[in-house]
């Protein structure tokens, strides 16, 4: 039967089916991780994304298409988690502005607002890169507007876009290389297009069941299964043609965002410009910082200008072989403040002290206690984790990492709970850092985000933290620490692949430095020692290890002795992490 428009209770339906429908695929999405690591949580993130929005959308019931859409774009945004949920809550946001002041959606409103959401999501990365669920999003969008051309009616056209939404995922292979090499599509494509396989069921008034058919993968030759993926080293050089990263708020009246997006394209690269009609974030890679800054100064005022020279930095870390000491002497001595155990011994899991699961390390500040210049949030797993953070500055720590992404809300609650007058967040996780720059948008003080990557990164930002300096010198301090650090970790293997070269089974034992795979076997410790190798130098002083939940202190005790008789020049830290799935976290400076 022809249906020709969808109302606001159609909308709502749809949103709700294809929550529901991503969530019941959320493990396979999470599987699609271009490493074979047991922390993939692209499922999970955008599934716990859409469940935010479904909490507004419940609350908007009775109103208009409009407010409904825009219900769903503001749940999603505060409880984006993740750089998937992040993007997912832009293209909810851009569907919203397609909708704006409808009650019914006829094919052609529809096909407008998926050109918006697509629209929207692009202008979220300004480096956008094709193969992902960007890519995804935009094919959708494109077959949208030639099933309205072509007269379908609603039902129709939604059908045609999940057709063409399919076969874009399924090219995401030829349009990312490493995604090729893993064999597999890409993990935040596979989850929109399972929100809308959910959706479009319940257009059809179909009921959403556990899937039955065979999922989508990739098949791969004995000869793609063998390439190593090459070296990173000229897209690195190509990041640092531009020198210095400029970063600065911009306040003012009806700020043009998308003029300024459009004036600054050519001033440099990773161009960021995000925010609202009064205050606006700029962020930008270029040789040129004084043009920019000028150019924001003809449109409101600028505060907390951030300028960091990133050639220096990468210069150092190369000369250093990746792994200098960026920390003052007495690193090693603050982590185990509060601890009675000797420096260079085994922290068993009560030894460093304990935090709540769910909230680790937080408590409410006292009425009596002065407002701080600067407080410190950062983001952890692992109770041993925790308490470490909170020995050398944390004021908060927010439970996620590797295995759950906080969302907006969650880091916003945080930043408001810290008794001072500005906030610096550690996201300790790559995939934070997206969230934890939106979270500037609901927090009413001064929020600097410093992109530490790893929980080594974190510690070394923290022994940088100055509390006598203001916002702007501590990030710029923090970040320049963070520079020096190397990071390896030890996990296993959810799958068998081919990457970087090494053949690796499923459950093998993988070790990964600096977010590349450089060692694989059979042996916990013979892969721990070997990813040791590739991290200590002859300038190396400290090795520190994090020991996770599923190490026994003894068992990283063994460890720290025989890394200790290898490296005689360097003084080996063993230190309760208590992180789930990954062994050992471990830093070389």
């Amino acid at each position: 039967m022809r249906r020709d428009s969808l109302d606001a209770g159609d909308l709502a339906r749809a949103i709700a089916s294809g929550t529901e429908w991503l969530g019941a695929n959320r493990e396979f999405v999470n599987s699609l991780n271009v490493f074979p690591v047991p922390d993939g949580d692209t499922g999970t993130n955008m599934h716990l994304t859409l469940l935010s929005a479904m909490r507004e959308v419940e609350k908007a019931a009775g109103g208009s298409l409009s407010q409904v859409a825009e219900a769903a774009a503001m749940g999603s945004l505060m409880g984006a988690r993740g750089n998937s949920g992040v993007i997912f809550s832009q293209l909810l946001r851009g569907f919203a502005r397609g909708v704006e002041g409808k009650t019914t959606l006829r094919a052609q409103d529809l096909s407008q607002a998926l050109q918006s959401a697509a629209q929207m999501a692009y202008k979220a990365v300004m480096k956008p890169v094709e193969g992902t669920m960007l890519t995804v999003a935009r094919e959708a969008a494109r077959s949208a507007s030639q099933g309205a051309r072509a007269g379908l009616d609603v039902v129709a056209l939604a059908e045609k876009v999940l057709e063409d939404a399919r076969r874009a995922l399924e090219q995401t292979p030829e349009l990312l290389q490493t995604l090729k090499e893993a064999g597999v599509v890409d993990a935040g494509g596979q989850g929109l297009v399972f929100f809308w396989e959910g959706a479009l069921k319940a257009l059809r008034g179909e009921a959403v069941t556990s899937r039955q058919e065979p999922l989508l993968q990739v098949a791969r030759t004995a000869t793609e299964r063998g390439q190593a993926r090459q070296p990173a080293e000229d897209v690195l050089k190509e990041s640092l043609r531009f020198r210095y990263c400029t970063e600065f708020l911009l306040k003012g009246k009806t700020l043009p965002l998308d003029r300024i997006r459009h004036d600054l394209a050519d001033a440099g690269d990773c161009l960021l410009v995000v925010g609202t009609s009064d205050v606006a974030k700029v962020h930008v890679h270029t040789n040129h910082p004084g043009r920019v800054l000028e150019y924001c100064l003809r449109l409101g005022d600028i505060h907390e200008v951030q300028i960091n020279n990133m050639a220096d930095q990468h210069e150092e870390f190369e000369a250093s072989g990746g792994a200098t000491s960026g920390r003052p002497a007495g690193t090693a001595q603050r982590i185990g403040a509060g601890s009675e155990n000797p420096a260079g011994t085994a922290s068993a899991p009560g030894a460093v002290g304990t935090a709540s699961a769910t909230g680790a390390g937080r408590k409410p500040q006292a009425a009596a206690v002065p407002e701080k210049p600067v407080g410190v949030v950062a983001v952890a797993v692992g109770e041993g984790l925790a308490t470490i953070l909170k020995s050398l500055g944390a004021d908060v720590v927010v439970e996620g990492g590797q295995t759950m992404n906080p969302s907006i809300e969650e880091l916003a609650s945080a930043a408001r709970e810290v008794n001072a007058k500005s906030v610096i967040i550690l996201p300790n996780n790559g995939n934070v850092i997206l969230t934890a720059e939106r979270t500037r948008e609901f927090v009413d003080k001064s929020v600097s985000v410093v992109p530490t990557k790893t929980i080594p990164q974190g510690v070394a930002a923290l022994v940088a933290y100055n509390t006598a300096a203001d916002a702007a010198a501590n990030a710029r301090a923090m970040s320049e620490a963070i520079s020096q650090v190397s990071t390896g970790e030890v996990t296993y293997a959810v799958r068998s692949s081919s990457v970087n070269g090494f053949t690796i089974d499923a459950n093998d034992i993988i070790g990964i430095k600096d977010g590349e795979i450089c060692a694989s076997g059979k042996d916990r410790d013979e892969v721990a020692m070997s990813l040791a190798s590739q991290m200590v130098t002859g300038e190396s002083s400290l090795l520190t290890v994090y020991y996770g939940q599923d190490v026994r202190a003894s068992e990283a005790q063994a460890l720290q002795e025989k890394l200790a008789d290898i490296y005689p020049h360097c003084e080996v830290e063993v230190h309760y992490g208590g992180q789930p799935l990954y062994y050992y976290i471990m830093s070389a400076e």
